[in-house]
């Protein structure tokens, strides 16, 4: 049994947190306040908390708003939340059902007879751990003799037997009495009964909770404390919620590797992170020397995942290692005793430009094609290094999924010999490719005499290049044979911020039979996505193993709110004041906290802009850089690529103007104009999809044309 603890303690039915997202965004935060008011006081006058039914089921309701109520479970000083919804649907949902506990058959949860049954719940196990056999019937545990004693009827007996399930006992057309009778007596064992024991007591439900709660979907208890840290909502607290869905892709045993795409908001990376605790949990017990890998192509956001999944109940800090592929492969090869010279970017760029300019001659293949230096950087970068290309031979037949301008075999062959120069012009200057360190690292770890990871998760894997891809593959793997459930790729390809790219099967990754598709937007409001894909949802995609539109991949949502806006400005000047005062309007209530908001630029120059004019207007910032996953009340400030894997209640735009995307830049081809044009709106599309209820859009001196298309998805806002 669980020890009586002072204080009120709360639970949370798998349905309570869908519930509150599927509502309104004002009525969710009105629920939010209300579990932060329940922490601190239960009995609040406000919260009216008050009996929805009789003594057995003793269900409860707490009012959250003039139409919004919460349906929960009280026995003494614990607490299980069921539902929120409007006061209507929650009082319905109370007289079809009653809340029942079996310890017989580790059953627990409200019990609605009237669902169909794909809807009704199992005491089914939330895990590999193995578990006695689940008795048969509801009655199992008493005789005939024993009901008989009990005050049932032959002809009840008879029908209490055939009860297979819980649904099936509050069927039977029975009055309300001999059904509050049967509820109660299911809990107890007849020892109990004779011993004058009463069902529906706290030490029961307390006891069911710890022992068979996760069975059928109900949550440990938190204590008050613990709730107010919920209650609060920072957050980085909101990014960690299981939907009951996404359990049987984080549990599921793969022989192979997997791989979990889904449009954005679909909750990929809280798989991810649940999929980390998961296999550390299972490794502790089985393989207790199991190493597991948490890693991304973003440098900065592994600090934010570990604080993240330190939030997750019952996590240890070093269980899962979290790390970029960068500073993954810097280890294998520090380890390995390779000595490389150190990554230096301003470096690496220098080298690059005198490279140029010793190879590209007047009237070169190269001067001709019209390519900007930088798109020639990215092709070696990406494409040659980061396929892990090692002859010129290989270069000239390779496809290059993911590039739209085309190259021809003489313009190749002077890239090639660019690649080379560039080599030996970092070399000269002391240092290295962050892709060199990629490739070394991987000829290392194919060589490893067993494999350094028991288990890999990599999250944002469209962005990897194939060699990073193969690289963790290797560290998973023990020769060319993949380990059931080492190898775990989440990503979404219309959420790429990288140019480039490769498919799973050119990599040797074989996901057929072990991926699933994530189909529900648990993140944003319908207005927001709908923005989103009308600003983008046109735009071609090229993912791992398909090509598509991006609005093709829409998700379902099941939250709405606002609508997005787009404010219209003369100057810039304006702009930045008119930021400074949305933000301090969205931050003027108790809904959304400063440290729950952001702003996204297009590039470094306008962040710093930014981070001034808030410093100006009195407003702390950070830059996405130093942002570790901690709750600050700080705006967080950075590109659109460092937007992702990151979610914020509030998400501010600015600097759309009719500039954006980029034009065309002089001597810029038009194929080279346009994979940069798709990649900006890639870019821009994640920054917009980051945002849980606000999310606000501004140019000055004129709009983008992308948006002025999308114009009827926006409160616009003339300045």
């Amino acid at each position: 049994m669980v020890a009586r603890t002072v204080g009120a303690e709360v639970s949370f039915d798998e349905g309570f947190w869908p519930s509150v997202q599927r509502l309104d965004s004002s009525d969710s935060h009105r629920v939010i306040q209300a579990l932060n008011l329940f922490a601190k006081n239960p009995e609040h006058p406000n919260l009216h908390l008050k009996p929805l039914k009789g003594r057995l089921s003793q269900l409860m309701s707490v009012r959250a708003g003039r139409d919004v109520r919460v349906m929960l479970v009280k026995r003494g000083n614990t607490y299980i939340w069921i539902q929120a919804g409007n006061r209507r649907d929650v009082y319905d949902k109370a007289e079809r059902g009653q809340f029942v506990v079996n310890p017989n058959r580790r059953f627990m949860g409200f019990v609605d007879a009237t669902l169909p049954d794909e809807e009704r719940r199992e005491p089914l196990p939330t895990s590999g751990r193995a578990r006695p056999p689940i008795a048969t019937a509801v009655f199992d545990h008493w005789s005939t003799p024993e009901l008989e004693g009990a005050g049932f009827a032959d002809d009840e007996i008879e029908q209490l037997r055939v009860c297979l399930d819980e649904y099936a006992l509050l069927a039977l057309k029975w009055p309300g009495d001999r059904i509050d009778l049967a509820v109660e007596l299911v809990e107890l064992t007849p020892e109990e009964w004779r011993a004058g024991v009463a069902g529906g007591s706290e030490s029961t439900l307390r006891a069911a909770i710890a022992e068979f709660g996760g069975l059928t979907g109900i949550s440990p208890l938190f204590s008050s404390a613990e709730l107010a840290r919920i209650a609060a909502a920072p957050i980085e607290d909101w990014m960690i919620f299981l939907h009951p869905d996404q359990r049987v892709v984080v549990e599921r045993a793969y022989d192979g590797p997997a791989r979990v795409r889904g449009a954005a908001g679909t909750g990929k990376t809280v798989v991810a992170l649940h999929r980390a605790w998961h296999l550390a949990e299972r490794w502790r017990n089985s393989e207790p020397r199991a190493r597991i890998l948490f890693t991304t192509v973003t440098g900065s956001l592994p600090r934010v995942y570990e604080q993240l999944f330190l939030r997750l109940p019952a996590t240890e800090p070093g269980a899962v290692e979290f790390l970029s592929i960068d500073d993954v492969a810097a280890a294998v090869c520090r380890d390995a005793g390779i000595d490389l010279p150190r990554v230096d970017a301003s470096w690496a760029e220098g080298a690059f430009h005198r490279a140029f300019r010793s190879v590209v001659t007047d009237g070169s293949p190269v001067a001709r094609s019209g390519l900007t230096a930088e798109y020639l950087r990215t092709e070696i970068a990406r494409v040659i290094k980061g396929r892990g290309v090692e002859t010129l031979d290989e270069y000239l037949s390779l496809v290059r999924t993911g590039r739209g301008v085309g190259l021809t075999a003489a313009l190749r062959r002077q890239l090639w010999e660019l690649a080379q120069e560039w080599d030996q012009e970092c070399a000269s200057a002391g240092t290295v490719h962050p892709g060199d360190v990629l490739i070394a690292a991987l000829r290392s770890a194919r060589s490893l005499a067993a494999p350094r990871y028991r288990s890999v998760i990599v999250d944002e894997a469209q962005d990897l290049t194939m060699v990073g891809l193969q690289l963790l593959r290797a560290l998973v793997n023990s020769g060319s044979r993949d380990r059931a459930d080492g190898l775990f790729l989440v990503g979404d390809g219309a959420q790429r911020v990288y140019p480039g790219g490769f498919t799973l099967r050119q990599a040797g990754v074989e996901v057929r039979g072990r991926t699933t598709v994530l189909r529900v937007n648990y993140r944003n409001t319908g207005e927001i996505l709908a923005a989103a894909l009308a600003v983008a949802g046109e735009e071609r995609v090229v993912d791992l193993d398909e090509v598509f539109k991006r609005g093709e991949l829409e998700a379902a949502t099941i939250r709405h709110g606002v609508r997005p806006v787009l404010s219209l400005y003369a100057t810039a000047a304006a702009e930045r004041a008119g930021l400074v005062k949305q933000l301090r309007d969205a931050t003027g209530t108790d809904q959304i906290g400063i440290g729950d908001t952001a702003v996204f630029c297009g590039d470094d120059f306008a962040c710093g802009a930014i981070v001034d004019a808030l410093s100006e207007g009195g407003m702390a910032a950070q830059y996405l850089a130093d942002y570790d996953g901690t709750p600050t009340e700080n705006v967080k400030v950075g590109m659109y690529a460092e937007a992702k894997g990151l979610e914020f209640k509030a998400v501010f735009l600015p600097g759309l103007s009719a500039s954006f995307p980029p034009p065309r830049r002089e001597g810029e081809s038009e194929d080279e104009h346009e994979e940069r044009r798709v990649l900006e709106v890639s870019r821009l599309f994640v920054a917009m999809t980051r945002a849980r209820d606000v999310l606000v859009l501004s140019s000055a001196d004129g709009t983008s044309a992308l948006l002025a298309s999308a114009r009827d998805q926006f409160e616009v806002i003339d300045a």
